[in-house]
């Protein structure tokens, strides 16, 4: 009997530890576990997450990894935080080029384009800063991407590695 009761307690213990995530950067101990870790590449443009957000909710970033926004060029070569250059093209104008960003994108309407006939996506679009580490409040409700402040991505090279954590509300 005291063999079953002893199981019994271990198991419950377990079963408890299993649900007491390890609290990452900036959260609290009652914070939930990271939501995913994503793979971004330099010249991917934006990946998708997966992530359908609210507008308010909170996420923490936490980016690490190298790209090189020039490809063999190793003057090129940034983190998450970007390169110490800004431009009026880049999604976000005033951060630096090839910094982590974060993209919500709100599906207004699905139509077919007369003239090709190809499936036309309207979408309400608002980007934000997310570097090394940040915690974002969503600007609108949408699916969430991530990628670089960079509109040529093509000759660009390495990758982010991003872990997200949902804020408690």
């Amino acid at each position: 009997m005291k063999r079953v009761l002893a199981a019994a307690g271990l198991i419950l213990l377990l079963a408890a530890a299993a649900r007491t995530v390890p609290a990452g950067p900036g959260l609290q101990e009652e914070d939930p576990g990271p939501v995913k870790r994503i793979e971004v590449p330099g010249n991917a443009g934006w990946v998708d997450t997966g992530i359908d957000v609210d507008e308010g909710q909170e996420f923490l970033f936490v980016a690490e990894g190298r790209i090189s926004l020039q490809k063999g060029n190793p003057e090129a070569e940034c983190g998450p935080e970007g390169y110490d250059i800004q431009g009026i093209q880049q999604p976000l104008p005033d951060s630096n080029l090839g910094c982590l960003a974060g993209r919500v994108a709100q599906l207004l309407a699905v139509r077919t384009d007369e003239k090709t006939g190809e499936e036309v996506r309207d979408e309400l679009v608002r980007f934000f800063y997310i570097g090394r580490e940040r915690t974002a409040a969503m600007p609108v409700q949408g699916r969430l991407y991530l990628g670089v402040n960079e509109n040529v991505v093509k000759d660009n090279d390495g990758a982010f590695t991003v872990t997200l954590y949902r804020k408690s509300d």
